[in-house]
């Protein structure tokens, strides 16, 4: 159970959703302005996370179609259910989810993690968070098809074909998948597998045993600071926050792998519940944003109200989401889609079991 990176995740999923309240609150209440500009060490974490992941939970038996079958599963169903929630609720509503196009390219795209411009000129899905799943889309695929190399090399292979694509991704017609498919923030799918590799090797293991992982995940905060604060873009912004995110994650998973794991309980539950949060704070936002400043208050004490109202609820229903949705989708789909090779060995698990990783 990797406790530390449970709570790395839920912060910054929850990181994620105050960035988001934030902007609300700034462009529709009157006389406040909230500037915890979250979303940068929020997203940047959540890929690093992914990348440590798949080196972390890659069974010796998989196969590419095996181990992408499992990613869909893992992610898919959730998303889809929260995107055509957002259809529906801007079909009704169409100030919902400002900027979304219901186009039926919009829409196909949306639901296959495909890159395409909205209504205002944003490079994202009708559920706008999901413009993260693409990338992760896009990499499973590479580090799927890198499991047919032998085992020493499939990481390296899967970085290579990252690095590949961003190169090859200059020569698209199409801007918006030439911008997409050649962002940088995709080197740190890459940073997150090094990292894996890394908490492999033997020479790092006694290293770990014999220092405490505290000072490194300091210093990986204090770097997330100085990267929001800098307020970069491009190749620059990714050189600062790859080595925070990735010094944190190594500390945390240090920690629990190899010295005293942190503490269960809501750590545990608070991983369960990251992916959930991160797909449904987008719906819980307008409709507590716009119900409090049209009839309670539309000043400071209104944008306190919709701080203490939409985290506690989203992560009431992401819980309930966890519960009704994506474990037992991840149960049902795996018994019939997936079969495990007679005499295999288990899989290695993260907390969230092998069926509930992000």
């Amino acid at each position: 159970m990797l406790n530390g990176i449970n709570l790395i995740r839920a912060l910054s999923c929850l990181a994620i959703a105050i960035f988001h309240i934030c902007e609300l609150i700034n462009a529709t209440y009157t006389g406040v302005q909230v500037s915890f500009n979250l979303a940068g060490p929020g997203f940047h974490l959540f890929l690093m996370i992914s990348g440590f992941i798949l080196v972390y939970i890659t069974h010796p038996a998989d196969n590419p179609a095996r181990f992408m079958t499992k990613r869909i599963i893992r992610i898919a169903p959730a998303y889809w259910l929260m995107t055509t929630l957002a259809i529906g609720l801007v079909l009704m509503r169409p100030w919902f989810l400002p900027g979304a196009d219901l186009s039926p390219e919009s829409i196909i795209k949306s639901y296959a993690f495909l890159p395409h411009v909205d209504q205002v000129g944003r490079t994202m899905p009708i559920l706008f968070v999901g413009w993260t799943l693409g990338y992760m889309m896009l990499f499973y695929g590479l580090f799927s098809l890198s499991l047919l190399a032998p085992a020493r090399f499939q990481i390296w292979t899967a970085i290579g074909g990252l690095l590949a694509v961003m190169m090859l991704a200059q020569l698209l017609p199409d801007p918006v998948w030439r911008a997409f498919y050649g962002d940088p923030i995709l080197l740190e799918f890459a940073a997150g597998c090094l990292v894996g590799m890394a908490l492999r090797n033997p020479h790092v293991i006694d290293w770990i045993k014999a220092h405490q992982m505290w000072p490194i995940a300091l210093v990986g905060f204090i770097g997330l600071i100085v990267a929001m604060l800098s307020n970069t873009q491009g190749f620059t912004q990714v050189a600062l926050y790859a080595p925070a995110s990735a010094l944190l994650v190594f500390a945390a998973v240090g920690q629990d792998l190899y010295r005293v794991r942190l503490g269960g309980g809501l750590l545990q539950r608070l991983g369960l519940v990251s992916y959930g949060v991160f797909l449904i704070h987008p719906l819980v936002i307008p409709v507590f944003g716009i119900t409090i400043h049209d009839y309670i208050d539309d000043g400071p004490i209104g944008a306190a109200l919709l701080f203490l109202t939409v985290l506690p609820v989203t992560l009431m229903l992401a819980d309930l989401c966890y519960r009704f949705v994506e474990k037992p989708s991840n149960d049902w789909l795996r018994a019939r889609l997936i079969h495990r090779p007679k005499g295999s060995a288990t899989a290695p698990k993260t907390s969230m079991g092998s069926a509930n990783e992000n």
